[in-house]
């Protein structure tokens, strides 16, 4: 059984892996300031230079379809838009945290990455009919299983064999080998990001029914969508896919079963693009 000492270390060496998604913060805190402006959204990004590329070639994509190509940062936000950025960061962020195998999981970045992508077009879907932020959203769902970067590169620091063989449940065999679930890893590494505090406990809490005290909520909200992508797959392709209609949040936020119909069947297209958007389809 590992030590808290050993994620503590794990942590340190997921920040030198240079895709310290704590500029997200800073990205919302900018977005929702009333006065901020493009100028001080640049400054802040113009300094990270794989990032601001990436902005830059992101914004150029089928997904944004821009008129004339943008050829630098300020032309790029300008025309996505400043709240749109927070999506384009976490997008480009995500792929650079995810852009390792697991294999202690047995599975591959490109898989890990696009599994993270559905869960945050789901997210900001739901959040949209049922009134929540759907920026909180969209970081929320990208972010809600980066605790299983923390674990794989724990177990390969320390050169155990240890390998998920599916017979069990993901969490349980977290639990057994590690000590944690990829929840609390993932908690403990956005804590350590300074992430807000009432995200940390969305992503802490995810796996535990019992602490939703109120479902129409974005920790209510996240383990819906676990729920659903379980049923349609993370590439939403599974057309059999019937969700139980007793789930407790289909009743405590009034979605019917053709609204989340129409969420699955615009979070496909929206998936499809913006895998072919980053190179990944």
């Amino acid at each position: 059984m590992l030590k808290p000492e050993d994620f503590k270390q794990a942590v340190r060496a997921v920040d030198a892996l240079g895709a310290t998604p704590a500029v997200l913060v800073k990205v919302n805190e900018l977005a929702r300031d009333p006065h901020a402006d493009l100028s001080s959204m640049c400054a802040l990004l113009r300094n990270d230079g794989p990032l601001a590329a990436d902005i830059i070639r992101i914004s150029n994509s089928a997904y944004y379809a821009p008129a004339t190509p943008h050829s630098n940062l300020t032309s790029a936000i300008s025309y996505i838009g400043m709240r749109e950025v927070n999506r384009v960061i976490s997008l480009s962020l995500s792929r650079r945290i995810f852009a390792r195998d697991l294999p202690c999981y047995g599975v591959s970045a490109a898989d890990y990455w696009s599994a993270s992508i559905a869960a945050a077009l789901v997210m900001e879907a739901v959040a949209k009919q049922i009134g929540l932020n759907s920026d909180d959203a969209y970081t929320v769902g990208i972010l809600h299983a980066i605790g299983r970067v923390l674990i794989n590169h724990v177990i390969d620091e320390k050169r155990f064999t240890i390998y998920w063989e599916r017979s069990d449940a993901i969490q349980e065999w977290e639990r057994l080998s590690v000590g944690f679930d990829f929840a609390e890893a993932g908690a403990m590494l956005l804590e350590h990001w300074r992430f807000p505090k009432a995200t940390c406990e969305v992503i802490r809490w995810q796996l535990d029914p019992e602490k939703v005290g109120n479902q129409v909520s974005l920790l209510g909200a996240l383990q819906f969508a676990g729920r659903l992508l379980a049923l349609t797959r993370s590439d939403f392709e599974n057309e059999e896919w019937k969700l139980s209609e007793v789930d407790p949040f289909i009743k405590a936020s009034g979605l019917t079963a053709d609204t989340v119909q129409q969420i699955v069947s615009a979070c496909r297209r929206d998936f499809q693009s913006i895998i072919q958007s980053v190179g990944m389809g």
